[in-house]
This record gives structure tokens, C-alpha cells and sequence, in this order.
């Protein structure tokens, strides 16, 4: 039987959520099937589009559909109270939670905001919920602006009526004290908490990424219309509003980093202003502004702006005037979304920081141990990365998911980085996106480094066979991506990531001339690690070698079983085909099975086996009919296609089909490991690959 959590918050705005998604990913860490259950979904509608539920079904990287995580809506509890039906509403509700315990080990159920969400109700409907799914309910109290005295209050208050109701109170979060005063209010609340036998799970500090709203939220919710600005821009957070009605000189000393600022649309010296500050590194930068009174200024004006911001800074256009803007841009309050993984990334460093999670976690889930999930795997790599941590090239030090997933990897503390760029300007970009480099982080203007005279001799004795002499090395080392793999080369940094901004001819090209591939290896190929629901699968090569001869057939299984192994996955590997054993005959089958014999007495340990078709290998019940003795068929964990049109396909039906997250391509055959990005990567695929590429760094 599932294991229930309910998620219960003591009034409005205390942030359950944030304990919701934290409660998801410690679960998913231990290896257990999570499911997240909003009963009561915050929208209305047939849709049942919840913010929190698809936030925290990408953030904690939930396979159970979102479409089954929800119940009701407020509108469908109020009616059927109205009707005097309101069990038919908790009917629907148990129904529904009956169909996610069939699938999960554990579920954390998320109640409804307020206990007066439905003042006609005699009962607590979270009390209701919870005594029926027998769930053990954790309260979530904030800690805002009040003293420890009122939060102990607040919770033994609430603690006492819900007791009272029936419901099992095993703990509390607060959640949202001012990071200031966090350590003594800990202290202070656990040691009042304890008097009066309440345990106190954990105290959370106000993560300002949760509470400031971004320049795409106003847009929104202001329907303003964008003059100038791009999704990454327009993603950028507010750290403060600043209404400009002043002359220039005076209006200079109120900029900030990161504020908005709102002004009549004619005051074009204003925008010009704003816009000079992007191009001056001794100047604030704001993260926007906002024009009244639906003016919109001259063409050759917005060119000017424009060039001195380099397009950096989001404009936006609206009808109403300066004061009533104003106001409405004091009531946008942000909400999770689930394109926002700086505060996914912010949440559990706070949960990991500051949360007893083990304490609500208990003992292993039953049955955890026997499945693999995405959230166990992912997590893995960055205590692999931080065991033995080693030093990363990041070239595209001018892309914003790159600045990013840079300050993500610091906090993780799994990798040494190197980010390649103009210094200001990549300090520059890490200030408007209110990233701090700290320690670990080392930025090199690879047009000044001190080392480049040396990169330059380097790369001519490496290429003088080619015809490189000075100038040529010169020339290609002025691209970032030369650069970092000699970097790599000089053993400066132990790997790189590229390709968001280029092709991955682009990105691998420099590895092939510089860093070249291990002896005895005649061909770099990839694999990507398909994470599906209840394990974590080696698919190669499905990027790299377009049609395979039998040897490189057999090299790529061989390094895939060797790339499986680094990351706990016991290698058993299946040669794909359209044939089973010796069912099957013609020229694709015959090299695959001159693949497999050539695999086998390279190495004879390795469980192989082959042709054989993907059903057979994955399947045990089919296995027990086309290969009942073979000991990787329905059992296979390395899946090597015959070529890269059948793999690339496969890899990418499973993806989309299956739910499926598909980690890489992992280059592998390399002296060094150079990893290349998709240009849609994320920042979670990017720190994904960094950390891969360190751990297979470990290994050189």
C-alpha cells in the first residue's frame, strides 16, 4: 500500500508547495515511485490546469501523468456542498487516489489552501481527505514578518484544531523567515516547538527567487505589449520597481540592479538612460522598463537603445498611466511555472540545507530498492561528480542558460568551472540574472589569456602536418570552442560543454584534431542514457556514426558497456536487429553478428548477446520464447543499434512516447571527455551533461 503524506498549510501564502516538491524529490531520491495529488486542484474549469501540479511533475521529474493528479475543482466541492452531496466529492477524490496508490510507493497529497476555502462546510475537508487515505498530515506555517512567539502560536493553534478533527499531525515547516535571523529563529522555534511536543521538520529562509516576479509575469499580467525583448530577457527577475517622473541627473542615483523601471513613454531620455547603462560596466542594470500612456518612441531612438543595449534590455508598451501602471505592477505576484527551474533548483537547496526530510522519510520505502528513477539516477551523478571533483570548460560564457546552470553546479559543489568570455561581460550577464560567482568559478578571456601564445605553439606541433603555421592556429583559437579543448588538452580543465549556441560539428570538430581518441580506438561514438519509469537504460549509438562497419559496431558496444558500468549500471548488451538469434538472414544481420562474435572475444566476460530484436531483449516473457538461455535477453540494460537511423529514431519514439528523459548524447571514445549540447538544451540538461562529463573525467 502506498505511503500518504498530506501537505496541510495553516492559512494562505506559507509556501506548501515548496515542502510539497521537496517532500517529491527526498522520496524519488531513496528510489521510491512518487506521485503527487493535488485533491482540490487551484483551478477551475474541466481543464483542471494546475500550476503546483505541473511545476512539481517536471521539477521532481514525476512519471505518474498530470492528468491524474488532480481531482476536483473548488467549483465541483462548492456545488456538490450546495447540493448537500459533499461526499460525493470526497468519493471522487478517493476514487481518484485510488488509481495513483495502484502505481505509487508514496504520495504527497497537497490540501486545499485555506481551511475557509469553503466556509459552508461544517468539517475540514483536509482532515476529510487524510483520515481516508490514512495519511500523515505535515503542516506548513510562515515565518514572515512575525516573531517566534506568534509562529509557535500560530502552529500549536492549528495543530490543536486539526487533532481535534481526527487528522495524525506528524510535524512542521516554516517556511519564508527573513534569512537574517534564520539561525536564531531555528533554534529559538525548535526549542518552543519541543516544549509543547511538536517536532519541527525544518525552518526555510524567504528565497527571493519565489517571491519576485519576472518581466514575462508583467507582460502578462499588464497585457503589455513588447517592443523589444526575447524569451531569455523577458525571463529575467524584478528586483525592485522604480517609478521615474524626475529629470535624468536625479532619476540616476535611484537605479538598480535588476529594477523596473516605469515611465511616461515620451520621456525618451529615460529609456536612452536605461539603455547606456547595459553598455557601461560601472552602472546598475535594469532588468527592464515599462512605457506609459501608450506612447512609443521614435524608430531612430529605439535603434539607438537598442545598440547601446545590445538588445538586452526588455521593453514593454502599455495604455494606462504612470500611477495606475504603477499599481498594477505592485499586484503581479509570481506564481510557479513549470519553465521556471531556477526556483526548482532554489528549492532544494533549501530543502537539502535547511529540512530534516529523513526524519518525515523514515525507513526505505518497501519496494523502493528494486526501481531506478529518473530523480535516484540524476542525483547519483552529482555525488559521483563531487567525490573526486574535477575542473569543466564552459565556452559559451555569453549564453544565459550557461551563466545558469554555472551557479546550479557551485551550489551542487560537484565541479570546478572555467566559463570563457569577455570578463565584464559575463559578470555583466551573471549581475542582470542575479547570479553570484563564488569560489569554483574562474572566468577567462581567452582573446587576453596569458596562456595563449603557449595554446598557439601547442596547436601548431599538433597540426603542422595539416598545414597549420601561427596565423591558422591564431585564427582557430579565436574560437571559443578551439579554446576550451585546448584548455582540455593542457590538462587546465578535465573536460568541456558546448553546442547551445552551435553545431555539434562545431563543438566536437577541435576534440577529433586535439584530444583525439584513446589507443585503439578508431572511432568517437555516443550514448544517451534513456531514464524511463522504473530504470535507467544505455542506448547507443544514436548521434554520432551514421552506418557502422562491424568493428565500429563492436567498439561502440564495448565503450557503451564501459560508459554504463562508470555510472552503476550493470552492462548487458543487446546487438539490435530485425532478427532473433538465427531466425533471421541477409547482409544486416550477418554484420551484426560478426559485431557480436568480435565483442565476445574482446571481451569475454561481458554478458552480450545478438541479433536480437528490442522486444526479446527487453522483454522477459517474449525473451522466454525466442532466447530462453540467454542471459541478456529480457534482461538487457545496453541496447547498441545497427545504425544511426534506427537508433536516433528509436531513442527519440521512446522519449516522446514513453515519457522518457533522454540524458545526452554522451560522447565516448575520446583521451578527454568533450560533451556537445543540444541548441534547446535546458539548464537542467546542461548541468546533467557537466556533471556526466566529470565523472567520466575521474576515469582519464
Amino acid at each position: 500500500m502506498a505511503k500518504a503524506i498530506m501537505v496541510v498549510a495553516t492559512e494562505s501564502g506559507t509556501g506548501k508547495s515548496v515542502i510539497s516538491l521537496g517532500l517529491c524529490d527526498a522520496f524519488a531520491r531513496q528510489g521510491a515511485r512518487v506521485a503527487f495529488f493535488k485533491p482540490v486542484s487551484g483551478s477551475t474549469g474541466n481543464g483542471h490546469r494546475d500550476p503546483d501540479v505541473h511545476f512539481v511533475h517536471k521539477m521532481a521529474m514525476l512519471q505518474i501523468p498530470r492528468e491524474e493528479m488532480v481531482a476536483v475543482s473548488p467549483d465541483d466541492v462548492t456545488a456538490a456542498i450546495k447540493k448537500g452531496r459533499y461526499d460525493d466529492a470526497i468519493d471522487r477524490i478517493l476514487e481518484a487516489y485510488g488509481k495513483l496508490a495502484k502505481k505509487a510507493d508514496v504520495i504527497v497529497c497537497e490540501g486545499v489552501d485555506s481551511v475557509s476555502a469553503f466556509p459552508a462546510l461544517e468539517s475540514d475537508i483536509n482532515v476529510d481527505i487524510a483520515k481516508n487515505i490514512d495519511a500523515a498530515t505535515v503542516l506548513v506555517t510562515s515565518g514572515a514578518k512575525r516573531s517566534v512567539e506568534e509562529v509557535v502560536s500560530n502552529v500549536v493553534v492549528a495543530r490543536s484544531q486539526l487533532v481535534e478533527r481526527g487528522a495524525d499531525i506528524c510535524g512542521v515547516f516554516v517556511n519564508r523567515v527573513e534569512e537574517r535571523r534564520h539561525a536564531d529563529f531555528c533554534d529559538q522555534v525548535r526549542r518552543q516547538l519541543s516544549a509543547h511536543k511538536i517536532h519541527l521538520f525544518g525552518v526555510l529562509p524567504d528565497l527571493p527567487v519565489l517571491s519576485s516576479p519576472r518581466i514575462t509575469d508583467v507582460v502578462r499580467a499588464l497585457k503589455a505589449e513588447v517592443i523589444s525583448g526575447d524569451d531569455e530577457t523577458l525571463d529575467v527577475r524584478i528586483g525592485e520597481v522604480l517609478v521615474v517622473a524626475m529629470g535624468l541627473d536625479n532619476a540616476l542615483h535611484y537605479f538598480h540592479d535588476n529594477c523596473l523601471i516605469i515611465t511616461p513613454g515620451d520621456r525618451e531620455e529615460i529609456l536612452l538612460a536605461a539603455a547606456a547603462c547595459h553598455a557601461c560596466k560601472n552602472m546598475p542594470r535594469p532588468a527592464g522598463v515599462v512605457l506609459t500612456g501608450g506612447f512609443e518612441p521614435r524608430r531612430k531612438v529605439m535603434d539607438l537603445v537598442t545598440g547601446l543595449a545590445r538588445r538586452r534590455l526588455p521593453i514593454l508598451r502599455v495604455e494606462t498611466m504612470t500611477f495606475e501602471t504603477a499599481i498594477n505592477v505592485s499586484n503581479v505576484h509570481p506564481v510557479l511555472d513549470e519553465s521556471q527551474e531556477d526556483k526548482a533548483f532554489a528549492i532544494r537547496r533549501a530543502i537539502d540545507e535547511y529540512a530534516d526530510i529523513e526524519r518525515i522519510c523514515g525507513n526505505k520505502i518497501d519496494g523502493a530498492a528494486h526501481v531506478v528513477t529518473p530523480r535516484r539516477f540524476l542525483r547519483e551523478l552529482r555525488e559521483k561528480a563531487r567525490a573526486n571533483k574535477k575542473t569543466i570548460v564552459l565556452p559559451e560564457g555569453n549564453v544565459e542558460r550557461m551563466i545558469k546552470a554555472a551557479e546550479e553546479l557551485r551550489q551542487q559543489d560537484s565541479v570546478n568551472l572555467i566559463i570563457l568570455g569577455d570578463e565584464n561581460e559575463v559578470h555583466g550577464l551573471a549581475k542582470l540574472l542575479g547570479v553570484k560567482f563564488d569560489s569554483g568559478v574562474e572566468v577567462v578571456d581567452y582573446r587576453k589569456d596569458k596562456q595563449l601564445d603557449d595554446y598557439i605553439k601547442t596547436l601548431v606541433d599538433l597540426r603542422k602536418h595539416k598545414g597549420v603555421n601561427e596565423d591558422v592556429a591564431r585564427d582557430l583559437l579565436a574560437d571559443r570552442n578551439y579554446y576550451g579543448t585546448m584548455m582540455v588538452y593542457k590538462n587546465r580543465a578535465q573536460g568541456m560543454v558546448s553546442g547551445s549556441t552551435t553545431t555539434t560539428a562545431q563543438t566536437i570538430r577541435p576534440a577529433f584534431e586535439i584530444i583525439k581518441t584513446k589507443t585503439g580506438i578508431s572511432s568517437v561514438s555516443s550514448v544517451f542514457f534513456m531514464c524511463l519509469p522504473d530504470r535507467v537504460l544505455v542506448y547507443g549509438d544514436c548521434a554520432v556514426i551514421p552506418k557502422p562497419t562491424a568493428e565500429q559496431l563492436a567498439e561502440i558496444a564495448l565503450m557503451s558497456a564501459d560508459t554504463a558500468k562508470a555510472f552503476g549500471i550493470e552492462p548487458r548488451v543487446a546487438m539490435l536487429s530485425y532478427s532473433t538469434g538465427a531466425s533471421g538472414k541477409g547482409p544486416e544481420v550477418d554484420l551484426v553478428r560478426e559485431a557480436t562474435e568480435m565483442v565476445r572475444k574482446r571481451n569475454p566476460g561481458l554478458d552480450v548477446d545478438g541479433p536480437i530484436q528490442y522486444d526479446a531483449a527487453i522483454d522477459p516473457s517474449v525473451a522466454k520464447t525466442k532466447l530462453p538461455e540467454s542471459k541478456v535477453a529480457g534482461r538487457a540494460t545496453v541496447f547498441i543499434f545497427p545504425d544511426l537511423n534506427t537508433g536516433n529514431n528509436t531513442y527519440k519514439a521512446v522519449q516522446r512516447s514513453a515519457g522518457a528523459i533522454a540524458v545526452g548524447p554522451v560522447l565516448q571514445g575520446l583521451n578527454n571527455p568533450v560533451n556537445d549540447l543540444s541548441r534547446g538544451a535546458s539548464v537542467t540538461d546542461i548541468v546533467n551533461t557537466v556533471n556526466i562529463t566529470a565523472i567520466l573525467a575521474q576515469g582519464n
